[in-house]
Order: structure tokens, then sequence, then C-alpha cells
């Protein structure tokens, strides 16, 4: 008789054992999901932050190819949109096309140009006595609505004669 009592007093432990196990079990599912969606976030973010940045990096390259051309943006003055006139446009082929704003902004006119290091091959032309420098701020912006947003900046220095 001591054993079918014994059985009576055991008959809900099993059945809570197996419930907390499989509580548990459940939440071990739950956070490794939470987990799993967040890492998949953060790639997702960092990959719109790598191609935003390339770019923006491509606008600004993309400009400074215009120099020395017919619509060469260094010309003496501020440029809004370096690219009108040109066809096709380069940052068309980009993954993000038309979400790339780029401007040229003349910093200084006519000043003076930093010190060049001496060279064997340096023309007397290109003394420091005969030209004079424009400075310009080449800005490329990448921007996309509820994704990354790069802002790239590069100097440009465009040594001329002097008049």
């Amino acid at each position: 008789m001591r054993n079918l009592s014994n059985r009576r007093d055991q008959a809900g432990v099993a059945l809570g054992v197996a419930m907390i196990f499989l509580l548990i079990v459940t939440i071990i599912g739950v956070v490794a999901a939470r987990n799993s969606t967040f890492s998949l976030k953060m790639s997702g973010n960092l990959q719109d932050l790598s191609n935003s940045l390339q770019s923006a990096e491509a606008g600004t390259l993309a400009v400074l190819s215009l120099a020395n051309t017919g619509n060469d943006p260094f010309r003496g003055g501020d440029t809004e949109d370096p690219f009108d006139g040109v066809s096709p446009n380069p940052l068309d082929n980009l993954n993000d096309a038309g979400a790339v704003d780029t401007d040229v902004t003349l910093m200084a006119f006519e000043s003076g140009c930093p010190r060049q290091r001496r060279s064997s091959n340096t023309s007397e032309v290109w003394g420091t006595n005969t030209t004079v420098c424009d400075y310009y701020r080449v800005d490329a912006e990448h921007d996309v609505a509820q994704r990354a947003r790069t802002r790239v900046s590069l100097g440009v220095i465009k040594r001329v004669l002097k008049p």
C-alpha cells in the first residue's frame, strides 16, 4: 500500500517539471530570435552606411573628373549643379540615382599658394612669383529617406598664372 500512496503524491510533479522546462526553452527561443533580428537590422544599417559613403565619394570624384573640360566647375565661382549640361550624368549609374547632391564652393580667389617642393623638373613658370591659387570646396551629400545619410567634403586647390 505504501507504493500506491507515493504515486498519488507525485502525480502532478512531472507535469509541473515539464511545463517549467517548456517555459525555459520558449524563453531561450524568443531571445535567440530577437537577437538575430537585431543583428540583421545592424548589418542592414551598416550596408546602407557603406553604400551612402561610396555614393558621396563618387559624387566628389565625378566633380573632379570635370576639371579642364568644357564644363569645368573650377573657373572662379560657385557651382550649384556641376553636372548641368553634362550628358550622360555620371551619377545616374549609382544604386540610388538622383540621391547624390553635389556643390562646388569657391573659398578663396587668387590667394597665395602652398609651398611646393623644389625639383629639377619644376619649370620657373609655375614658381611662387608667377602663380596664384583658387581654393574650392567640393561637397557631395547622399541622402535617402529612412536610410543612411552621408556628406563628404573635399578641398581642391587650382594653381593659375597671375593675371
